[in-house]
Order: C-alpha cells, then sequence, then structure tokens
C-alpha cells in the first residue's frame, strides 16, 4: 500500500514541476506559444485556470492563484508522503498542511512586494526617479502599504527615499515574524495527537 501513495506522491509532483514550467513560460510570449508550451497548457491549464477564479488570489495585475495551485498540489503529495510513510493521516499533519499553504501565499505576496520597494529604492538611490510609466506603476502598488505604514509615524515628515526605506524594513519585519508564526503554528498542528 506504501508504494502506491509513493507512486502517487511522484505523480503529483511530476504535475507540480509541469505547473511550474507553464507558469514561467507565460512570462515569455515566444516560449507560450511553441509546441512544448502549447502541450503543457493543454495539460495544466485546466487545473490552474480553475483556482483563477477566486478574485482573492488576484491583487491588481498581479495573480497568485497559480502559487495557491501548486500550494495544493504539494499539500496533497505530503499526504501521500504522510500515508506511505505511517499507514495514516492525522488531522493535526492536514490543518499543518493548510497552515503552510496560507502562508506560501502570504509570503510570496509580502516577497514580490519587498521586491517591489527594492526595486524603487534602487531606482530613487540611483537619482533615476521617473514619475510614469513603469516607476509609476510601481508606486501605485507601494503607495498604499507605504501610506498605512507612514501613518505609524505621527506628525513626522520623512522623504520619499526614507519612507521607501522604512517600508522595505517593514515588509522584511513582516517576512521574519509571518514565516516564524506560520512555522511555529504548523509544527504545533502536526504534533496534535489526532
Amino acid at each position: 500500500m506504501g508504494a502506491i501513495f509513493n507512486l502517487l506522491a511522484f505523480v503529483i509532483s511530476v504535475y507540480n514541476f509541469c505547473c511550474l514550467i507553464r507558469v514561467l513560460l507565460t512570462w515569455f510570449p515566444n516560449m507560450n506559444y511553441s509546441k512544448p508550451g502549447r502541450i503543457l497548457g493543454q495539460i495544466c491549464d485546466p487545473y490552474l485556470n480553475w483556482f483563477r477564479r477566486f478574485r482573492f488570489l488576484q491583487f491588481g495585475r498581479m495573480d497568485f492563484s497559480p502559487v495557491a495551485a501548486m500550494g495544493v498540489l504539494i499539500l496533497c503529495s505530503g499526504i501521500f508522503r504522510q500515508i506511505a510513510a505511517y499507514g495514516s493521516i492525522g488531522i493535526g499533519v492536514i490543518l499543518a498542511g493548510i497552515v503552510k499553504i496560507v502562508w506560501s501565499i502570504i509570503g510570496s505576496i509580502i516577497s514580490i512586494f519587498n521586491i517591489i520597494v527594492a526595486i524603487r529604492l534602487v531606482i530613487n538611490l540611483l537619482n533615476k526617479d521617473f514619475s510614469s510609466g513603469m516607476w509609476g506603476q510601481l508606486d501605485t502598488i507601494v503607495y498604499p502599504v507605504r501610506a498605512k505604514i507612514m501613518s505609524l509615524f505621527k506628525n513626522r515628515s520623512f522623504s520619499f527615499r526614507t519612507e521607501l526605506g522604512i517600508t522595505l524594513a517593514a515588509g522584511i519585519l513582516a517576512q521574519l515574524i509571518g514565516s516564524w508564526l506560520f512555522g511555529f503554528l504548523a509544527s504545533l498542528l502536526a504534533s496534535l495527537p489526532f
């Protein structure tokens, strides 16, 4: 019985890898419409598109539905590996897996946000500060979070560069605290006796 669940876990892992390649190919239009891209599209798109219908996974132009889709595959693969190794699966392990998927989505959003803020800060430090085009779009992504963070500093005025630095520091701190918190919660859930 363990061999069957190991095989299922392996097949799911391979499918997850195919989905990852499919998502990466969408970033390169020429590769996306190549023969391998079309084959992967036929295999992976029905599954990936199922997650695209959840609007809460989309933030402006950024779509995190592939992260959720691959997270579910990772959870299923982990459950099958757990069953193969121990002959059963506990509710705590399933809940821990769900917590890990939630953090995977949230953590990915924070990481991408931190990268955007870091790019914007570097551009500002190089005195290549453009307010239109791509940089303006980055500012529209960063502004709501930056404004919320800066509202914590009542009656204080900072330069744009300093505000970006503070926002990046807050994003990194959120990433570290979130990673620890969700990891701790997942460990607690995984250790449940049922």
